[in-house]
């Protein structure tokens, strides 16, 4: 058995359909994604700047970074290494905030992590970011540049070295020259300079930066400690003034708490820092994290961190495709039943890409469905036989009352035959050929069900029936414009769309029934009581529960014909 998800043809204007099967689970990944000490990673995000409006400052952005970014290797043993990734891996996973530490020695730089040297020169830094930068010119990126261990052998300042490197033609273009924050759209395809080093102005002070950077954890067990700073300074940076560049250090060490266990615990019963800023991260509780240097960041740990980013968007544009990764692996981090995760995702969607209209679903077990979407869609890989997914609709607006929707329902269950897949098909198929008005989610879930078993977002018009073994959620979302025809009062009863007049509504079943009319968009009705549009009439542009409302009555039941008009610009 598979877990299957096929794709119709997908516009970025149009409608998608999407078939999901859950047959089968996967394991959750270790750890919940938040720490990764191996040589490659679950996430990719080589071009996610290029998506950020360049207007967006860089102090206003969210932006994963490493903790002595080239301690990559066994190089100096536990208590030197701090990151598994290379700096190339590094930056496609979507690390954007760089902390090197270069040795002054032969008037060159080497790479040091204190006494330690890491087997790797400032050009070898230069050379990787450069061609990154070549490769993704919408990108950039923050170094912070710091004079490491005792210098040895040169003739000449730090800053001057600095400077020839700076101003070496394979370089030099992509080195940024100012000093002051500046926006994204200034300093694409370029490297921003964080200046730790005395001499000059050659970037962004580091004096400048409101920083948290107590890296001493005395043991395992001062890691709480540790883990309340980068707290209290993610509150500073969420209610920071905005012009401000807030930099937090989830590092720390000692020789007896060394940088994996202080990052990823020790796998038992102490918990890391990365841990516990994964769950305040998806949890909601910041809207702006700064720039974030880590040590062993797992990749649901970058894409909390990035993810934060996607408020700024437009609420009305779809999300770019980085998003489903993001998805998939903050998935890793909820837990619980299906109601306590789907309070998780709803949470980390509505802080992360807020203003639009979110879906979400959390389901175990044996379930299939089909849904239409207008918009973003993203599902999570299965972990503990749970399944996460989520996507936004233009509108919750139903045109079918929740009465007349469950009747329909009602009324073809016992007809629907086959496997869960089989079955939602089926429901899908029947509900949108009778409403096809607007865009359906059909989910269909084997026992056991309840809440510790699937929950879902319910707006507006949905009906859940079961028979048997099998229970089925319908939602109705995204109706067309249009003007709205019901048989019964507040909007109840058989409905019938039209976008064009109807000379004689007794042709389509509607003859002296209108109890009441919606209208969606730009519309003008003009309702008349005889056909052709003759006899008494009267124009609506707004939605009438009762149209005995209208000016020159009764009208109750009393309509044969329809004249329908554009209103202002469509």
């Amino acid at each position: 058995m598979s877990h299957r998800m096929l794709h119709a043809p997908c516009l970025r204007d149009a409608a998608a359909v999407l078939f999901l099967a859950l047959l089968a689970t996967t394991p959750a990944a270790a750890r919940g994604r938040y720490y990764n000490h191996s040589g490659s990673i679950e996430t990719s995000h080589p071009d996610w700047l290029s998506w950020m409006p360049g207007s967006a400052s860089l102090a206003s952005l969210s932006l994963p970074g490493t903790h002595d970014s080239m301690a990559f290797t066994s190089t100096g043993g536990d208590l030197t290494q701090t990151q598994s990734l290379s700096l190339r891996a590094q930056l496609d996973a979507g690390l954007r905030a760089l902390d090197i530490r270069c040795r002054h020695i032969g008037d060159r730089f080497a790479i040091h992590h204190g006494v330690v040297y890491l087997n790797a020169n400032f050009d070898d830094v230069l050379t990787t970011t450069t061609q990154f930068l070549r490769d993704h010119p919408g990108e950039t990126i923050l170094m912070r540049v710091k004079e490491e261990h005792t210098p040895e052998g040169n003739s000449r300042g730090f800053q001057q070295t600095f400077e020839w490197y700076r101003n070496q033609p394979a370089y030099s273009p992509y080195v940024w020259r100012g000093t002051h924050v500046p926006t994204l759209g200034e300093v694409r395809g370029k490297i921003v300079v964080l200046d730790n080093f005395s001499g000059g102005a050659y970037g962004v002070s580091w004096g400048s930066l409101a920083l948290q950077d107590d890296w001493t954890v005395s043991t395992i067990f001062d890691i709480d400690n540790k883990w309340d700073k980068v707290r209290d300074h993610l509150g500073r940076t969420n209610a920071g003034a905005p012009p401000t560049l807030y930099v937090n250090f989830l590092s720390g060490s000692s020789v007896a708490a060394f940088p994996n266990v202080v990052a990823g615990g020790d796998g038992l019963s102490i918990r890391g820092v990365n841990d516990f800023a994964i769950d305040h991260l998806v949890g909601g509780n910041v809207q702006r994290a700064g720039v974030m240097m880590m040590d062993f960041p797992g990749a649901g740990l970058i894409d909390a961190i990035l993810a934060l980013n996607y408020r700024l968007l437009p609420s009305a544009s779809i999300l770019p495709g980085d998003f489903g990764t993001a998805f998939r692996n903050i998935s890793y981090t909820l837990g619980g039943d299906a109601q306590a995760r789907w309070y998780g995702l709803n949470a980390f969607l509505q802080n992360a890409a807020p203003g639009r209209y979110w879906h979400a679903l959390a389901l175990k077990g044996s379930w299939a469905g089909w849904m239409h979407t207008d918009g973003s869609y993203v599902q999570s890989d299965t972990m503990d036989d749970y399944t996460h997914l989520a996507f936004t609709s233009r509108t919750v607006t139903s045109a079918v009352s929740n009465g007349f929707l469950g009747g329909f329902v009602n009324a073809q269950l016992g007809a629907l035959s086959g496997s869960t897949s089989d079955r939602a098909l089926q429901l899908h198929g029947r509900v949108s050929s009778r409403f096809p008005f607007q865009l359906w989610s059909v989910v269909v879930k084997k026992a056991p069900g309840g809440l510790s078993n699937w929950a879902y977002s319910d707006y507006g018009t949905g009906y859940k029936a079961s028979l048997g073994d099998y229970t089925y959620a319908v939602q109705a979302y995204s109706a067309s414009d249009g003007v709205y025809l019901y048989e019964h009062g507040q909007f109840e009863g058989n409905v019938l769309r039209l976008t064009s007049g109807v000379d004689y509504l007794g042709d389509l079943g509607f003859d002296d029934i209108l109890s009441s009319v919606r209208i969606l968009g730009p519309y003008r009705a003009t309702l008349c009581e005889h056909p052709s549009r003759t006899g008494r009439c009267f124009s609506t542009t707004q939605s009438l529960s009762d149209i005995n409302a209208a000016a020159g009555g009764p009208w109750n039941d009393q309509i044969s014909s329809a004249g329908i008009d554009f209103v202002g610009l469509r």
